[in-house]
């Protein structure tokens, strides 16, 4: 029996012309011995797309592809990918009003010193002036702003499209700000603040325009009351960037954040030994062979039959113990989590699990603890037996 499951989390993805959603599932045949089978690729497909006609299709879209990832595939299991789409032609855009349309693809492009952020729209106007009128009373009632961006430019195309709608372009860009009129004493942060992390240590540099001050002393005075007094400032650095005409500088402020932990990665430990079992009773019996003119006397599957009793054999068995330390934020480590560990106790896996085939490795037991010096619950999910 071929059985197929979502596996939990999908994908999305909206552009200025189209818009798909990703759903991934596990495709397995649940046979178990001795009706043992081996699902082929070309039947595994077949059943995802029969399986993939009876769901239901998100509004305005339609089915796209189908397919499994044979690659990736396990006994008994493979992973398939259904996509829907947008049908072609189709616009991606939200409803504004019947006469204004947002579309998809916003772009916002970030420098060290200045920014754009771009927003599309279609307006259905007579003309041009009034379609320019209606989207800029919409733009200024809604949002004049973008982060520190102000509006740079509201536009409409000349040429209308078939439906009777212009399209409309929303530029937002750096202000102009000359010293005493910047609301922050001529301290203004500039985009392209950058974000550093190595083994041991993470920080994070802003930087800033500064304007108005005759040296670079005075810069970094200015910058160094505003922001000094943070305990997490690790430097202020000032130079002059200036190409003539108004002077400019360019402040750098270095925040050093937490450390963080070797601790804090996941560990792995396991042991893997062997041991002697004794088997009294064979699983099967392929033969019997006895003197000439004899009968084989059948013991019934027992091995090693004496006249005293039944010795048996030895066989060697292998036996694999691991365990993982795993750190967790608070909020997911409730009480809801611990019961469901506790439930999950001698329970096996229905699923490949780190190399393992469905069935072999039981869950022993699990222990946790709390850090009071950090944001982090540990729990180590232990003794994990095949």
């Amino acid at each position: 029996m071929i059985k197929i499951e979502e596996i939990l989390g999908y994908t999305t993805s909206k552009d200025k012309s189209n818009e798909t959603i990703t759903r991934k599932y596990y495709i397995r045949d649940t046979a178990k011995p001795p009706q043992v089978s081996e699902i082929t690729p070309e039947l595994a497909k077949k059943k995802f797309e029969d399986f993939a006609k009876t769901l239901p299709i998100p509004e305005n879209m339609e089915l796209g592809e189908v397919s499994i990832d044979e690659e990736k595939s396990a006994r008994n299991l493979y992973y398939g990918t259904i996509s829907f789409k947008k049908p072609d032609g189709a616009k991606v855009k939200t409803k504004i009003a019947d006469d204004l349309f947002e579309m998809f693809g916003e772009k916002l492009v970030e420098g060290r010193k200045s920014a754009t952020h771009e927003r599309s729209f279609r307006v259905k106007a007579n003309t041009a002036h009034n379609a320019l009128d209606r989207l800029e009373s919409y733009i200024r009632s809604t949002k004049e702003v973008s982060g520190r961006l102000h509006i740079g430019d509201i536009s409409v195309d000349e040429e209308q499209d078939g439906d009777g709608f212009f399209a409309g372009h929303v530029v937002y860009t750096n202000p102009d700000t000359h010293g005493s009129r910047d609301k922050m004493s001529g301290i203004v942060p500039a985009y392209g603040s950058r974000y550093s992390a190595n083994r041991t240590s993470r920080s994070r540099e802003h930087v800033f325009e500064l304007r108005g001050y005759n040296s670079v002393q005075d810069a970094w005075h200015a910058l160094a009351n505003n922001y000094g007094s943070n305990p997490d400032v690790e430097s202020i650095d000032v130079e002059e960037d200036s190409s003539g005409g108004e002077k400019l500088f360019t402040g750098r402020i270095r925040y050093s954040l937490e450390k963080e932990e070797d601790e804090y990665n996941r560990s792995v430990s396991f042991e893997v030994s062997g041991s002697q079992t004794k088997m009294t009773c064979s699983i099967a019996t392929r033969g019997g062979w006895a003197a000439f003119g004899n009968s084989p006397r059948d013991y019934g599957g027992l091995i090693g039959v004496t006249n005293d009793g039944v010795e048996g054999v030895d066989i060697d068995t292998a036996v694999s113990t691991f365990c993982e330390t795993v750190y967790f934020y608070p909020w997911f480590l409730t009480s809801r989590y611990v019961a469901f560990l506790t439930r999950a106790y001698g329970c096996v896996n229905i699923m490949p699990f780190r190399g393992f085939d469905v069935g072999e490795v039981r869950f022993l037991d699990a222990s946790g603890g709390h850090r009071l010096k950090s944001a982090a619950r540990r729990v180590t999910t232990a003794a994990m037996k095949r």
